[in-house]
Formats: structure tokens, C-alpha cells, sequence
């Protein structure tokens, strides 16, 4: 009896030791990353980030300048609207009301565009970023690699984080 409980006691003191080295363990193959901030910090993500920019800043220009147009014409109206007759003064209106149709078009088909080059961009990202995740993921024996964008992550310990790593590894050829 006594034998029995020296083990038991033996045993319950071995355990805590043994359960903490095997959370250590499964802990150090744990890992989370960033797709986001690897876009960000990436030099394709660098690349599109700009051309975005100017693609942006490119419609952005057009849309001031068809503005300012739209602006100049329905103060034109406004300004000889005493003097045309009612059938000049329509058509008018109207010129005005198609030149706000097609402006509406231009926002849509532009914001169109920017997504659509986007999405472009981030599938071409996204196919390079897998293997370099996985590569990364295989170089350090990972068996859990958390994706921190996704929102699910409360805290973490930052040198859980291989978004650096991930990225090093985009550049490599």
C-alpha cells in the first residue's frame, strides 16, 4: 500500500514537468501570420499598392475634371436661364441630365475597374504567397499556422508571428 502511494505521489509530482514540456513543445510549433501586413511589406505587394495608387488617383483626376464640366454647364443654365426659350431651356436639362448619367457611369466603371485590378492583384499574391507559407510553415515543423486577419485572434505572443519570415521568404528567388 505504501509502495502504491510513494508511486502515485512519484508520479503526480513527474506529470506537471512532463505535461509543461509537452505544451512547450506543441506550443513552439504553433504559429500566426499576417496576410495583409505580407502584402504590405512585400515587394509585388510594395508594386501594386502604388499602381493602385496612381490608378487611382488617375480616375480621381478625371472624375474632378467631369465634375468641374457638370459644375460649369449647370451654371451656364442657370445663367441664361432667363433668356431661353422653354424648349432650349429642356433641352438643356437634358444635356445636363445625361452628362450626370454618364459621370454616375464613369464612378461605377471606374470602382469596377480598381476592384477587378485589385482582385488581380491579390490572386497573383495570393499564388505566390502559399508556397512561401508553406515553405516556412515545413522549415519549422509547424503543425498550426493561424491566419491573424481573420479576426480570431485575441492575443498572441509576438514571436509566434512569421509574417517576417514569410515575407523573406517571397523575395528569395
Amino acid at each position: 500500500m505504501l509502495n502504491r502511494l510513494g508511486l502515485s505521489v512519484v508520479l503526480l509530482l513527474a506529470l506537471p514537468p512532463v505535461a509543461h514540456a509537452q505544451a512547450d513543445v506543441f506550443a513552439s510549433r504553433l504559429a500566426y501570420f499576417s496576410p495583409q501586413r505580407a502584402f504590405a511589406a512585400s515587394p509585388d505587394g510594395k508594386l501594386a499598392l502604388m499602381r493602385l495608387q496612381a490608378l487611382q488617383n488617375e480616375r480621381a483626376k478625371v472624375m474632378e475634371q467631369r465634375n468641374q464640366q457638370l459644375r460649369k454647364l449647370q451654371g451656364t443654365l442657370q445663367q441664361s436661364a432667363a433668356v431661353l426659350t422653354e424648349a432650349a431651356r429642356r433641352l438643356r436639362e437634358q444635356e445636363i441630365a445625361k452628362f450626370q448619367v454618364d459621370l454616375d457611369r464613369f464612378m461605377q466603371d471606374a470602382q469596377a475597374e480598381f476592384t477587378g485590378v485589385q482582385q488581380s492583384f491579390e490572386t497573383a499574391f495570393l499564388a505566390k504567397l502559399r508556397p512561401a507559407l508553406d515553405g516556412v510553415a515545413r522549415e519549422r515543423a509547424l503543425l498550426l499556422v493561424v491566419n491573424e486577419d481573420a479576426g480570431l485572434i485575441a492575443w498572441a505572443e509576438p514571436s509566434l508571428d512569421i509574417t517576417a519570415e514569410v515575407v523573406a521568404r517571397l523575395t528569395r528567388p
